[in-house]
């Protein structure tokens, strides 16, 4: 008995937040940097401290919306409470993402959905993303959910509601509040929709423009200027370190999804594997004798957001899954339509039914020791990734144990403060949220540190009754000669090993 795309669709996602809850109980399996800046922000969200406002946060505020009931727990359970949940509900939001993606493609019937969903579920990025905070499994949710909205009808042959535009829009809206980069699969179904319905793209418009503007619209308010320069002109025209901006062969090595597992492709096998996907997809899609909007969306979308990661100023690891849902989709829908003559040829050839049900059974069995070797084999990611950046439970809880609890503390890495309820809350002490992106605003390192932006770090120090560092003199900080001096003059060493340095100010004895 076939099972229901229903049941695919919801198969896929129990099996992946199984994954994913579980990498959960390791312990090396925590996040990094961009999780404790969202925690923290939220945090300080529901305290009445605003972004762009109070804190410089370089990206729009769609995260501190969905994160507010988060972080009401986080005050009253504690930050390091706070952040589990919010690890436990970014699991469940990649987890969907993977039903989602199966759903997209059901019209190709049940193998390109199992394709899609369990190829996203398990690819190493996805694990990645799916225990930290990240922003872009949940705007990846809110592109599918706007995908689906608006292109179920048309699988089904029917006409594409003025509803089903509007409330896609408005879901495409959502996700750009949360991640900018939304823009790039809205592009693609605004291409794909409009030999069909180009008089009522304004529709798909709009509500685009109104899912982004109404959550925005206070933030905005609050600090106009703050906001256009933080959420835009940083992210959008910022100066890059070039650190920080990896070579096209190296982007595409990433963006395989497989980095940086022991199976990682060299950036020439990237090149190679990249060249013959899209060769493998364009083929399947010329031979296609039933042109569907959905494929067409999958490949144009893939096509154009992997150009704009290729071309990006800057490039992180976890930017890959922002393109994987996509290029998965367009493979599985690709391999399906090329399937169906090797389908159409396996049927001519007379098997037993005792054969037959043998290489059944042989092709579910291999199925499963390569699912099963796909999940041993991520355990490496995290296991080299934590180590690589000296980001370990154990050496990050001592700020619990050297620093009192309702101290005002400084991070460069603000994680630090969220895991070990070491963030302050008192009003007089500074909100340094995202140290690198206050770097951003000021030259990204490329130039010397203004005089302003480095007494700005000095009026945190003094308020500051403890500093928390990942290296003494972190490149997160615009040291320069007068603020070193005044720094090594007011503040001594409590702790440093093991990526952690905890100084005391002079002022506290």
């Amino acid at each position: 008995m076939l099972l229901s795309p229903v049941v695919i669709a919801i198969g896929v996602g129990v099996l992946a937040v199984s994954i994913y809850l579980w990498q959960l109980s390791v312990p090396e399996f925590f996040a990094f940097y961009d999780t404790g800046v969202f925690m923290a922000a939220s945090i300080h969200f529901v305290s009445g401290v605003f972004p762009y406002k109070d804190f410089t946060f370089v990206n729009p505020p769609g995260i501190l919306l969905l994160m507010s009931p988060v972080a009401l727990f986080a005050r009253v359970f504690g930050s390091h409470d706070g952040l589990i949940l919010a690890r436990v509900l970014t699991s469940i939001v990649t987890a969907l993402n993977a039903s989602l993606l199966a759903w997209l493609v059901r019209h190709r019937g049940r193998m390109a959905m199992v394709m899609a969903g369990i190829g996203l579920a398990l690819l190493p990025i996805t694990l990645f993303v799916s225990s930290d905070l990240k922003l872009d499994p949940y705007s990846i949710c809110f592109v599918l959910l706007g995908s689906v909205a608006v292109l179920s009808n048309h699988r089904q042959g029917r006409e594409i509601t003025t509803r089903a535009l509007v409330i896609g829009g408005v879901l495409f809206g959502v996700a750009a509040v949360i991640k900018l980069w939304a823009f790039f699969p809205f592009l693609a179904l605004l291409i794909c929709l409009s030999p069909k319905c180009r008089r009522r793209l304004p529709l798909l418009v709009g509500g685009a423009a109104l899912g982004f503007i109404v959550p925005s619209l206070p933030f905005f308010i609050l600090a106009p200027g703050n906001f256009i320069n933080q959420v835009f002109t940083v992210q959008l025209f910022q100066s890059v370190n070039p650190g920080f901006s990896p070579g096209v062969p190296l982007r595409l090595s990433v963006l395989t999804g497989l980095y940086p597992t022991s199976i990682t492709p060299t950036s020439r096998e990237a090149i190679v594997i990249f060249a013959s996907l899209f060769a493998f997809v364009g083929v399947a899609t010329i031979r296609n004798s039933n042109p569907n909007v959905t494929d067409a969306y999958l490949v144009i979308t893939s096509v154009i957001t992997v150009c704009a990661l290729l071309a990006a100023p800057a490039f992180q690891l976890y930017y890959a899954y922002f393109a994987a849902p996509f290029l998965v989709g367009a493979i599985s829908v690709s391999m399906s339509r090329l399937g169906n003559p090797v389908k159409r040829l396996v049927g001519l050839i007379e098997i037993s039914r005792v054969v037959r049900s043998f290489l059944t059974w042989t092709i579910a069995g291999i199925g499963i020791l390569v699912v099963f070797a796909l999940v041993l084999n991520l355990t490496t990611f995290y296991t080299n990734y934590a180590w690589f950046y000296g980001l370990y439970g154990p050496n990050v809880a001592v700020v619990d144990r050297v620093v009192p609890s309702g101290s005002c503390v400084v991070y460069d890495f603000v994680f630090d403060g969220v895991y070990t309820n070491r963030l302050s809350n008192d009003p007089g002490c500074p909100r340094v949220v995202d140290s690198y992106g206050m770097w951003q605003e000021w030259g990204n390192h490329l130039i010397a540190p203004s005089p302003r932006f480095v007494s700005e770090w000095k009026g945190y120090f003094q308020k500051a009754q403890y500093v928390v560092l990942h290296t003494p003199k972190t490149s997160y900080i615009p040291w320069d000669t007068s603020l070193t001096k005044w720094f090594d003059a007011n503040y001594h060493l409590l702790y440093g090993k093991n990526s952690i340095y905890i100084y005391s100010n002079d002022s506290n004895t």
